[in-house]
């Protein structure tokens, strides 16, 4: 089954967790193409930095696109200056973060085949019968 593995700071994990955080701000988004096809909603490995393991998951249902930053400052927690920083001026995706769970044993990168973590997100591939 097709997953992402993404990459996420502590604080931000720990608002999605809370359900404060439904929108990861990034400037690209899943999408089919190039022999893949995203079915949604997509589960989502969330890679906490610096913990060196998969903490969790979440079930992206889908993402908005928008140049309108006012738009994604609530859902995403992030001030909108600092949208307008990272956007530069460009179109940003706000990924829509349903039914986040930590998981109560880290799974380590190598489980993945993974040596080190993406610097955004990466397509993944899991087991069917993995729990996402």
């Amino acid at each position: 089954m097709l997953a992402v593995l993404l990459s996420v700071k502590q604080a931000w994990w720990e608002k999605m967790l809370t359900g404060e955080k439904t929108l990861e701000i990034r400037k690209t988004a899943p999408k089919s193409g190039k022999g893949r096809a995203v079915t949604w909603p997509l589960p989502v490995l969330v890679y906490v930095s610096g913990t060196g393991a998969v903490q969790g998951r979440f079930m992206c249902q889908g993402w908005v696109k928008t140049n309108y930053l006012p738009y994604l400052t609530r859902g995403s927690c992030v001030p909108l200056h600092a949208l307008e920083e990272y956007a530069a001026g460009g179109q940003l995706y706000g990924w829509i973060v349903t039914g986040a769970k930590k998981y109560d044993t880290p799974s380590p990168l190598a489980e993945f085949g993974l040596e080190v973590p993406p610097m955004s997100w990466r397509y993944i591939e899991i087991p069917d019968t993995a729990e996402v």
